[in-house]
């Protein structure tokens, strides 16, 4: 997986350097709305804790890893000849799941993420843009026995987005994303068992410029 995301990413800095030789007239505007569809890959963490009044905390952290899709829309904004800002929204949905039971920890599965956010750009040639992102996420994971629970975040991220040919670019992007607590089970007033997770993600979207291509 690791190794595919990383053929993809060598393909788009070789896009790049064709995309930098072309005309002005030709290059990428930078301004406008987007819709983009792509795939990639991730890992989910889980620190789940028992607290009992009597043994205090204890904790045990499993991982998942998984393949994802991805979907996203938005709006960028060229602000001078090297400066790209812009905002967006996402939705994921992964395979990412442990089925194992641990000695204190349940199986679990990322379900999906809803994600907003913002980028900031700096464009290397007119085709090509080096970004960083940062945002909010709510996503849903499922727990054996106990059920779905949504839990919230902040994600911050890296990438880079390169002019294919007409309305047609391509992004290569990694987050990381921590998210607060959940109390996943009230111990009827002796303590709680609570989760706290975090993920790591990688993938390649294809965007679709929206309106006339420059």
């Amino acid at each position: 997986m690791l190794r595919s995301l990383g053929l993809a990413l060598s393909l788009m800095v070789s896009l790049a350097g064709g995309a930098s030789a072309q005309g002005p007239d030709q290059l990428w505007r930078w301004t406008g709305f987007y819709i983009g569809a792509g795939i990639g890959g991730g890992a989910a963490l889980q620190t789940q804790t028992l607290n009992d009044i009597v043994f205090g905390s204890i904790s045990e952290t499993t991982g998942a890893g998984g393949v994802l899709a991805s979907v996203t829309a938005g709006y960028d904004f060229r602000i001078n000849s090297t400066i790209v800002a812009g905002a967006f929204i996402d939705a994921d949905i992964s395979n990412m799941s442990n089925p194992d039971f641990g000695a204190m920890s349940l199986p679990f599965e990322h379900r999906y993420s809803l994600s907003v956010g913002g980028r900031l750009g700096f464009l290397a040639t007119p085709a090509t843009l080096w970004y960083v992102a940062a945002g909010y996420t709510r996503a849903s994971f499922a727990f054996a026995i106990l059920g779905n629970y949504d839990f919230d975040g902040v994600f911050v991220g890296t990438g880079v987005e390169t002019r294919l040919a007409g309305n047609w670019s391509l992004r290569g992007e990694y987050r990381y994303t921590q998210f607060a607590s959940e109390q996943l089970l009230d111990l009827c007033g002796c303590g709680s068992f609570d989760a706290e997770g975090s993920m790591h993600t990688g993938r390649v979207v294809l965007v679709y410029a929206l309106g006339a291509a420059p």
